[in-house]
């Protein structure tokens, strides 16, 4: 069995304001690093603590994996611990994805954190829910799908669905 928890980055700059030249440099801002530490006590607490992290390399997406694997993982070096994996990025292939996922055959838990709308549409094939499903993730919000086998699209079942309040919330 495999649980694959997906979670959108936390609250980043502005993509508007006059010091970002660059989307993929976005770095989060002073409360999204705050909310994004919350939110993983609150995944600690429902025992959703992952043996890997995989991040998209965007920046605001790298920096919410760190912090939510400090906050998770604290005793186990971020090196050892968190990978990074272009078909995260925005407009990645879920085909790629699974492949790269392929990597760590022994894992059991994997937190994947990613941009909107890609995560949404992963998350609907995943479960077999079809483009249209609408799923939307607010920035740090999670979900977890479980496999009773490796990850597959349309293989695998919703367990929760989360908004970043009720996260928080629970920490």
């Amino acid at each position: 069995m495999i649980d694959l928890i997906l979670m959108r980055h936390g609250i980043a700059t502005d993509r508007d304001a006059p010091e970002v030249t660059d989307d993929d440099a976005r770095a989060l801002t002073d409360k999204g690093r705050k909310q994004v530490k919350q939110i993983a006590a609150g995944l600690k607490r429902l025992g959703s603590v992952p043996d890997w992290v995989v991040t998209s390399p965007l920046v605001r997406a790298a920096e919410t994996a760190e912090l939510a694997a400090a906050e998770l993982r604290p005793d186990t070096p971020a090196s050892s611990l968190i990978d990074t994996c272009k078909a995260l990025k925005p407009g990645g292939s879920p085909e790629e994805l699974l492949v790269f996922l392929e990597r760590q055959p022994s894992t059991t838990r994997v937190l994947l954190v990613g941009h909107e709308p890609d995560l949404g549409a992963l998350a609907a094939r995943m479960i077999g829910a079809g483009r249209s499903a609408g799923l939307a993730f607010k920035k740090g919000g999670c979900c977890l799908i479980r496999f009773d086998g490796e990850p597959r699209m349309a293989q695998g079942t919703l367990i929760w669905w989360m908004t970043p309040k009720l996260l928080r919330a629970i920490g």
